[in-house]
């Protein structure tokens, strides 16, 4: 049975894309067939793959809209049983919808019915904003994972995405499980420690063991249009994101196996991809236009042009003037 994860958290920043393309990433390097569907008109993730976005035409917008199949708009990758469904940013334009249209909702899942029994899991990497982006995206998955960021204002965003799962469970009559991954963790900071252990103590079981730290090397892969696990995985981020991957497969299949032995699956996949020479450590590059657009300066007016343009600024100042004195006479008699 295909599992279908939303990664969601309302707050920007908090590591959603990066989560999603390195859990995509652990779970195909574990034998598991992955999608990634890209619900973030700003495209990240077909970026954080190494993808020209330059090149998509169609994507997750006329997928939603029913205008296609989905076979017709996913795009392979070069990591094996890596595919994605890309965003444009024509995708911004489903943020208004017209009271005429009929449970909007679920139009995600619609056009997902059927399809997706390919793949043994389906990722959605959801927009930092609860809209009906989001809102498709919860109403499609049967799992969310709410990355979140160890910081002051953790609490009350993660008091609002409860919120929303339980309306999701309730309007939409959704089973909808949830579990939460700390990531951005610096356990030398006594803010981070404090975030943490309130977060745990209140959802318990809900949060994943394993925390994500700050790690440059996820910065750089991120630019590099590579996963950690693969760019660097020898890297502190790597690590704790294969370990994380382990934690996702024993909640979703609930499986007997222990999350030592998923994990040591995982590296035994990710160590045959390294090996493999058509799998290069990264990609396409971020990067600026090569030659940035000529400045042009706007040549300086001839002379008869001030002159115009001063016989222009006499005349405004007399019809000014004229109107004031107007106005002024108008008091005046108004006065008598």
């Amino acid at each position: 049975m295909t599992a279908i994860i939303a990664v969601m958290n309302h707050k920007g920043g908090v590591g959603k894309t990066t989560t999603t393309l390195n859990m995509a990433s652990g779970l195909a390097a574990g034998g598991n067939s992955v999608l990634i569907i890209d619900m973030d008109p700003q495209s990240n993730a077909a970026t954080g793959l190494g993808l020209n976005i330059k090149n998509i035409e169609q994507g997750t917008y006329e997928l939603i809209l029913g205008d296609v199949r989905l076979d017709d708009v996913v795009q392979q990758t070069d990591l094996p049983n890596v595919s994605l469904v890309p965003a444009t940013f024509q995708l911004a334009a489903l943020s208004t919808i017209s009271d005429q249209d009929v449970d909007p909702e679920f139009w995600l899942r619609e056009s997902l019915a059927e399809s997706t029994e390919h793949y043994n899991y389906v990722l959605i990497d959801c927009p930092p904003s609860f809209g009906i982006l989001s809102l498709n995206a919860l109403v499609a998955a049967q799992k969310v994972i709410i990355p979140v960021q160890s910081e002051s204002f953790a609490i009350s965003g993660l008091q609002q995405m409860e919120k929303s799962i339980a309306d999701i469970r309730n309007e939409a009559e959704h089973n909808l499980d949830y579990r939460i991954l700390m990531t951005l963790c610096d356990s030398s900071q006594k803010l981070h420690q404090l975030v943490d252990k309130e977060i745990r103590s209140h959802f318990k079981e809900q949060v994943f063991t394993t925390s994500i730290p700050v790690e440059p090397k996820i910065a750089e892969s991120a630019f590099l249009g590579r996963p950690v696990i693969l760019h660097s995985p020898n890297s502190s981020g790597a690590s704790a994101y294969i370990t994380a991957c382990a934690e996702v497969i024993k909640w979703v299949r609930n499986t007997t196996d222990s999350v030592e032995d998923i994990h040591d699956g995982i590296l035994e996949g990710l160590n045959v991809w390294l090996k493999d020479q058509n799998i290069a450590p990264s990609a396409r590059p971020v990067r600026l236009k090569d030659t940035p657009p000529e400045y042009t300066p706007t040549p300086p007016r001839a002379n008869v042009d001030v002159e115009k343009n001063s016989f222009r600024v006499n005349i405004r100042n007399g019809v000014i003037l004229a109107l004031a004195l107007t106005a002024g006479m108008a008091l005046a008699l108004l006065g008598m």
